[in-house]
């Protein structure tokens, strides 16, 4: 029988931080995010060493969603209000150009980990074109309030399609990235008159390499992340740019390594993949894939335009995974053309985000087109 001892460990400082400043550090609006910012990158700053840390993971997403809140805030002054609507599976949040409208949205759908907010640049850049609606899946980073501790892809299809109901009397042009291209597919298949068209962005889905996927992301670690990256995201300033490219590679990092997306990866079976299904996506289809993508199969996007009737490829040259931040334009450009808002004049947003990206080399996917080409 062990006996109970009178010595106690030394406790790590960080630790101490976490449990007795953070746990009263007050939520108030009025407290100045300025302060706030700048007392948990003190924390994190020494602490950057023990990147095993529960206090540096801690401090990190503190981080990430104080940034988060106050990107919100200056989202509803940009005209994306944020919004909640109901469904089976909880709350779900969502950013709206045009709230209560009964216009057929624009449906963004962002990739795992991530939240609405990866779109708000393509949504600020069409917000007078068209209405604009950038929900938050459950389970991951953004602002929606899940009642279940896990959800599959039918799940997240159905929340969708609820969602999607809930919003509009009629179809939405449903843009998909990555996960979310998945699901956006899942809609055109399970819930076809949801959905008048579908614009994938480096979509996944495919039953390609699935297993190799779903191994990178449970056992993700940061020094195998170092080699993944470039494959995720390789457009200025996301890489090459000393500090900022960093900053945003330790985000991404996280985002990947978020307790949500490894549950979700888990629940993904044989079932789940689409490529038997994809002659049942009836609905005109634009596919854009970044050819320096190393997160999915290059085979990819040579499947979906063989499979799915009514798809028009491209592929983005000098670009990764993540293409509505890596290329905002050429995005931007193929939507106002596909959804037919060429009439329609831009926005003074435009013409920044025109002075300051730059418009990538594309060229058609053909059918006969070859993963080494």
């Amino acid at each position: 029988m062990f006996m109970e001892s009178s010595f106690k460990p030394k406790r790590n400082f960080l630790v101490d931080v976490k449990e007795s400043v953070f746990g009263t550090l007050p939520d108030s609006e009025d407290l100045s995010r300025k302060v706030r910012l700048g007392f948990l990158n003190a924390i994190v700053r020494p602490a950057r060493r023990l990147s095993n840390s529960d206090a540096v993971g801690f401090a990190e997403k503190q981080i990430d969603l104080t940034l988060a809140r106050a990107f919100r805030e200056a989202l509803q002054s940009a005209g994306l209000k944020s919004c909640m609507s109901d469904n089976t599976f909880g709350q779900m949040h969502y950013y709206d150009t045009h709230p209560g409208s009964d216009e057929p949205p624009v449906l963004m759908i962002h990739g795992i980990g991530s939240s609405g907010q990866c779109f708000a640049l393509l949504a600020l850049m069409l917000k007078n074109k068209r209405r604009v609606v950038l929900p938050d899946l459950f389970h991951f980073s953004g602002f929606s309030d899940p009642n279940n501790p896990v959800m599959t892809r039918i799940d997240h299809t159905r929340s969708l399609s609820e969602f999607i109901a809930s919003i509009s009397p009629t179809a939405a042009d449903v843009v998909g990235l990555s996960l979310g291209g998945w699901l956006a597919m899942s809609l055109a298949i399970e819930n076809p008159g949801l959905v008048k068209s579908l614009t994938l962005l480096n979509p996944s889905g495919l039953g390609f390499r699935p297993y190799a996927l779903r191994d990178t992301l449970i056992y993700l670690s940061w020094s195998k992340f170092h080699s993944l990256y470039p494959g995720i995201m390789s457009a200025f300033p996301y890489s090459g740019v000393p500090i900022v490219s960093s900053v945003l590679k330790r985000g991404v990092y996280r985002v990947l390594k978020d307790d949500g997306v490894r549950d979700f990866v888990k629940t993904v079976g044989p079932g789940d993949f689409l490529d038997k299904d994809l002659a049942k996506i009836a609905c005109p289809t634009l596919l854009m894939w970044g050819m320096q993508d190393k997160l999915l199969s290059p085979e990819t996007p040579l499947a979906l335009v063989r499979g799915i009737p009514k798809c028009q490829g491209y592929w983005v040259r000098d670009a990764a995974h993540i293409l509505c931040l890596e290329a905002p334009l050429n995005v931007f450009d193929c939507l106002v053309r596909f959804l037919d808002l060429e009439r329609i004049e831009d926005n003074n947003f435009v013409s920044l985000v025109r002075s300051t990206h730059r418009l990538y080399p594309m060229q058609a996917i053909s059918q006969q087109d070859t993963e080494d080409n």
